[in-house]
């Protein structure tokens, strides 16, 4: 009668290892694949924001929401345009929050669109509406999303550009309240335009080494 054969040490070492080896393969590939998902989310909401900021026009002269309004002047700040302007229309609140940051990280051009009427931009299709948005220092040293996106000018001309897009924190030196472009999404930016069309971009593609600087945020 004979024994079975069991597995040497040697062979249970090897048979690990192979396995440690598929895992450090596989997991990176899998944190992307779930990022790319949230990416879609993510460029879900950037259009109907973006939509409901057009309606909002629509019923307003075709006039662009700001950024925040007040309802007593003589208080600063007010209602902004993610939590109250465009709620009416969107009837969603959990869309104003991106699903990788699980915050408020969407940034409204408040330089470009403040109050603006639509006639007034040339190329809607090349004019920044609503993007992702990296953290900005506020008036006590620290660090919040402030729900716009500066112009690239704001930050220099031409603007720094961080060493990395996908840190969620302000360059030394940034001004208070001046939230940034963010490569958040697999290195790469949700972007909304005033046309109403969205897409994923590298910030290099629309924020930073542009000739002119604002050439996505401005008029022309």
């Amino acid at each position: 009668m004979s024994k079975a054969k069991g597995f040497t040490l040697i062979e249970l070492l090897v048979v690990i290892a192979i396995i440690a080896i598929l895992a450090a393969i596989l997991f990176p590939v899998f944190a992307r694949a779930r990022e790319k998902a949230r990416q879609s989310s993510c460029l879900s909401n950037v259009k109907q924001l973006a939509v409901g900021a057009l309606m909002y026009a629509q019923d307003f002269d075709e006039r662009m929401m700001p950024r925040y309004y007040r309802i007593d002047p003589a208080v600063a700040g007010g209602p902004n345009w993610c939590d109250h302007l465009v709620q009416p229309y969107v009837k969603n609140t959990q869309i104003i929050y991106c699903p990788s940051t699980e915050q408020k990280s969407y940034g409204y051009a408040q330089d470009n669109l403040n109050f603006q009427k639509l006639a007034v931009f040339q190329s809607p299709a090349e004019t920044v509406m609503i993007c992702d948005v990296k953290r900005a220092i506020n008036s006590t040293g620290g660090y919040s999303f402030d729900l716009s996106v500066r112009s690239p000018s704001v930050f220099g001309d031409p603007p720094a550009k961080p060493a990395t897009d996908e840190d969620e924190y302000p360059l030394p030196g940034d001004p208070n309240y001046a939230p940034r472009a963010r490569g958040l999404h697999n290195g790469g930016c949700n972007v909304c335009f005033l046309d109403g069309h969205a897409k994923w971009l590298k910030t290099d593609a629309f924020f930073y080494g542009q000739v002119p600087t604002n050439l996505y945020f401005d008029r022309n």
